[in-house]
C-alpha cells in the first residue's frame, strides 16, 4: 500500500512538471506526445507481458494499479522531458548524458517492481528494457517533430 501512495505522489509531481513543460513547449505537442507515449508504453508492455510472456505479474488489483499509475503518469512525463531536452539547444554531449539519466530513471521503475516482487522477469533483462525505451523515445521524437511541423504549417496557413 505504501508503494501505491508513493506512486500517487510521484504522479501528482509528474503532472505538475507537465504544467511547467507547457510553458516551454506547444500544448498540443505535449498532449499529442503524452497520449502517443501512453499508447507506446502500454502496447509494448502488453506485447512483452501477454503475447511473448517474457515477464509475469501477479493478477492482484492492488499490484495492477500500483504498476499502472506510473505507466500513465510518471513514464510519459519522463519521456516528454526527454523529448524537450533532445530538441533544446544544448550541446550533444549534454543531451546524451540527460538521455542516459532519463532512460535509467524509466528502467529503475521496472527494476523497483521486480525487486519488490510485483513483476518477474522470465526472459527479460535490463538491456532489453534499455532497447524498449530507446525505441519508444526514437518513435516519440519522430512523432513530436512531425507534429510540431504540422502545427506550425497550420499556423502559417491560417495567418495568410
Amino acid at each position: 500500500m505504501k508503494t501505491l501512495w508513493l506512486f500517487l505522489i510521484l504522479a501528482i509531481l509528474s503532472f505538475t512538471s507537465l504544467y511547467i513543460l507547457m510553458k516551454k513547449m506547444n500544448v498540443i505537442n505535449i498532449l499529442g506526445c503524452y497520449f502517443f507515449s501512453n499508447i507506446l508504453i502500454t502496447n509494448t508492455g502488453l506485447i512483452i507481458n501477454l503475447n511473448l510472456e517474457l515477464t509475469k505479474q501477479d493478477p492482484s488489483q492492488l499490484i495492477f494499479w500500483t504498476q499502472k499509475i506510473p505507466e500513465l503518469s510518471l513514464k510519459p512525463a519522463l519521456l516528454l522531458w526527454v523529448i524537450y531536452i533532445l530538441v533544446s539547444k544544448r550541446p550533444i554531449f549534454s543531451k546524451l548524458i540527460h538521455l542516459f539519466i532519463f532512460l535509467t530513471a524509466l528502467i529503475s521503475i521496472e527494476i523497483f517492481f521486480v525487486q519488490i516482487g510485483y513483476l518477474e522477469w522470465v526472459n527479460w533483462n535490463v538491456f532489453y528494457s534499455y532497447l524498449r525505451y530507446t525505441l519508444i523515445i526514437f518513435l516519440l521524437a519522430i512523432y513530436s517533430f512531425y507534429l510540431e511541423k504540422l502545427i506550425y504549417r497550420d499556423k502559417e496557413v491560417n495567418t495568410s
